[in-house]
């Protein structure tokens, strides 16, 4: 892939600016909690990601968006989709992990 087409698409989803999505520069560990401007703190983020991220860490960040992923897997009643965000929410609780972002369902 093209290095400078990186700098264009999201790293979560990877839309981008030839899909018409604004793209952010967005600090992996925000400043606030000790992150530094160095290139290895950075990221590019679309709009939407960026905004479901906000202040968070990466760990934090993808849980949120794996909870997303999840309700939506429940509306569309994608059973293999269910069992794979279940999988990674229990590897979530059984490393301590985001304790404090409660899991879908109250396990």
């Amino acid at each position: 892939m093209d290095k400078d087409k990186l700098y264009e698409q999201c790293v979560v989803c990877g839309k981008g600016i030839a899909d018409g999505v604004e793209i952010h520069a967005d600090h992996i560990k925000p400043k606030d909690r000790g992150g530094d401007n160095s290139i290895e703190n950075g990221q590019t983020l679309c709009t939407q990601c960026n905004n479901i991220k906000r202040n968070y860490s990466q760990s934090e960040a993808g849980k949120k968006y794996l909870i997303k992923i999840y309700k939506q897997a429940l509306a569309n009643g994608d059973q293999k989709m269910i069992k794979f965000c279940q999988d990674v929410f229990d590897a979530y609780d059984r490393h301590g992990i985001n304790e404090h972002i409660e899991r879908p369902n109250g396990r």
